[in-house]
């Protein structure tokens, strides 16, 4: 059966396309993945029009956000009429001459779209037509998912001319479509509770709302997720998300990124990271001083003085880690725990971050593990004395292994000297 749908017509470059909307049932029902075609097994590598499908991303993020929210809102996706014919009718001839100008002045491109056979093949919006189908099959639950069916969608339909040209046409939609950055997404988010909250801690009055000195602009690095050498910024947007997450999860607080909760239990969770971040700043005199005067930053983080790691994002994240870690269960005080933190020695150089948060070339170690191991490390350094001895045993054998020494050598006396010698933790 032919698919008749109201569209309007457009020309970019040497291509025709027809802007439409379609029902969320119909587009699912009529539109595939390239992946669903017929020909998909004996096609060449050169004619395999998309990517394989993320569908871990797919049933944990857009499928329940499409469920879930309201709100829900997407881009138009571009289909391509794989081996069918189309026909495209304005409305020009059909306008009488009386209609008023405006009306007459648009009918050309105004029209009806007939596609007659082939196949309806999905070019940009896999990801969300394969969200809209577990919807529809009711693989995932949510407050609006008996209302998605009746959505409109916004779709883009352009003819297949020829492998050559669709593969080009898919090519530079994807290469060009910038996603948005971790940073937009935390500042944007109104359902990830964590991004709402660290917005929350860079408000007027909040532990992280201060000005930079001699700006109109808050300590926090909020457009980028790194720190250049010379930044007065005391962190980035992007760690102070992660602190968030950390401080929930140590309080049993289950995160989930696409439900906004309550005002009441947001107020509350809030109230819990706000206390925390307060501790740490009003317990860490480097931390107190850069808020005073932020034009001290940059000295302060470099890598030669002796509170460098503290203003490193890698090196704040371990200090959350190890603190979140210590007073887990009320084992020991927030305050007390940064109290001993005050005591470590955070100079780059210290030989106990050395393949923990540094590499042996004094550069700061990239990626997901530096922070772990080095938040463990902290753990220890503070709260020894807490742990039971298989929690020891297992820090003593993941630090050795780390360090590339033997698994069962005793702790080196770096670890003991990771404190002043005329203080005891």
């Amino acid at each position: 059966m032919a698919l008749v749908i109201p569209c309007i017509k457009g020309h970019l470059g040497n291509t025709d396309f027809y802007q439409a909307t379609m029902k969320v049932r119909e587009l699912v029902q009529g539109v595939r993945p390239a992946n669903e075609l017929d020909e998909w097994t004996t096609m060449s590598i050169e004619d395999v029009l998309q990517r394989e499908p993320d569908l871990k991303r797919i049933k944990e993020e857009i499928a329940p956000y499409i469920a879930k929210s309201k709100d829900r809102f997407f881009g138009a996706m571009i289909v391509l009429v794989y081996k069918g014919e189309v026909y495209f009718e304005g409305l020009k001839d059909w306008i009488s001459n009386k209609a008023p100008r405006a009306y007459q002045s648009v009918a050309e491109n105004i029209g009806i779209l007939t596609i007659d056979g082939g196949s309806l093949i999905v070019l940009d919006g896999q990801h969300r037509l394969l969200a809209l189908e577990q919807v529809m099959k009711g693989e995932v639950t949510g407050e609006y998912r008996e209302d998605v069916p009746d959505d409109d969608v916004c779709v883009i339909f352009i003819h297949h001319e020829g492998n050559e040209k669709t593969r080009r046409i898919f090519n530079k939609v994807n290469r060009y479509a910038k996603p948005t950055s971790r940073g937009d997404n935390i500042i944007t988010s109104e359902d990830d509770r964590s991004a709402i909250i660290a917005r929350r801690l860079l408000s007027e009055g909040a532990p992280l709302g201060i000005k930079s000195r001699g700006s109109s602009d808050v300590i926090v690095e909020w457009k980028s997720n790194s720190l250049p050498v010379r930044s007065t910024k005391l962190t980035t947007i992007s760690a102070v998300y992660e602190t968030v997450k950390l401080i929930l999860r140590s309080h049993r607080i289950v995160l989930d990124q696409n439900i906004r909760p309550q005002d009441e239990f947001l107020n509350e969770y809030y109230e819990i990271v706000e206390e925390f971040w307060n501790t740490v700043l009003d317990g860490l005199q480097p931390y107190k001083e850069a808020l005073r005067d932020s034009s001290q930053i940059p000295l302060m983080r470099k890598d030669d003085q002796p509170y460098s790691l503290l203003f490193k994002p890698i090196g704040q994240l371990a200090l959350f880690r190890g603190l979140t870690a210590a007073t887990q269960d009320n084992r020991l005080k927030l305050s007390e725990a940064v109290r001993r933190a005050a005591k470590i020695d955070w100079r780059m150089e210290a030989e106990i971050w050395t393949h923990i948060l540094v590499a042996p070339s004094r550069s700061m170690l990239r990626g997901e593990q530096p922070p772990v191991q080095g938040g463990k490390l902290i753990h220890y350094l503070i709260a020894s004395d807490k742990m039971t001895k298989e929690e020891i045993t297992s820090f003593q054998q993941e630090y050795n292994i780390a360090k590339g020494i033997e698994i069962d050598e005793p702790l080196p006396t770096s670890i003991s000297e990771a404190f002043p010698p005329d203080i005891e933790a």
